[in-house]
């Protein structure tokens, strides 16, 4: 296989940096090579956070990324410059002119596991399928951090069975709700997540 390449486009606090080392964690025990490279604001929380990750299974010469395969864009915050092949966003955050997908991650980890944190392990795993990486259970207990390691598998394996119907039957019913624009909100109000997942859940009760 040529090298495939991810870009994580998203601000501080949102798990830019636990998707991309879980993914990379995930790609070394399954025996490729990998590449991971960070770039955030100093200010780290609800500033600008990427993450670079490229994979192969030979070694990789170039792990500088300008055209991405897919970004995984939880805010729009990353270089300009920067193209992909495909996009997964949350809600309202795909360009005109890009091919890809929107799906409210945040708010699917509230629905589906009870916690806004889960929402970037659904991410993850729709990560996962797009990029065809066939992982196993064994590879993902391997990679992941023990704790919450049930949840975090059932969450990768959400996202990963997801499908463009389930995603279109997901999209309607919840990009009405701005739960991502008020929760991105708290975050660069340096407010905590779980502080403001109640806000949220507050406010749409």
């Amino acid at each position: 296989m040529t090298a495939k390449s991810v870009v994580i486009d998203g601000i501080g606090g949102q798990g830019v940096r636990v998707i991309g080392n879980t993914m990379a964690s995930l790609l070394a025990v399954m025996g490729y090579e990998v590449t991971l490279l960070f770039d955030y604001d100093s200010s780290v929380r609800g500033g600008m956070s990427e993450a670079f990750l490229s994979y192969d299974r030979e070694p990789i010469s170039n792990f500088v990324v300008e055209c991405a395969d897919v970004v995984l864009r939880l805010a729009d915050r990353g270089p300009t410059h920067l193209s992909a092949d495909y996009v997964i966003a949350d809600c309202d955050l795909i360009k005109p002119g890009e091919k890809g997908e929107e799906i409210p991650f945040l708010q699917l980890g509230v629905d589906k596991f009870g916690r806004d944190l889960f929402g970037n392990m659904i991410a993850l795993g729709r990560l996962l399928c797009v990029c065809d990486v066939d992982f196993t259970d064994e590879h993902l207990t391997e990679a992941l951090p023990k704790k919450y390691i049930a949840e975090n598998i059932a969450a990768i394996k959400y996202g990963y069975g997801m499908d463009a119907e389930s995603i279109r039957a997901i999209v309607p019913e919840q990009a009405a709700s701005n739960f991502a624009e008020r929760y991105a909100e708290r975050v660069l109000a340096g407010t905590a997540p779980a502080e403001a997942l109640e806000q949220a859940a507050a406010s749409r009760g």
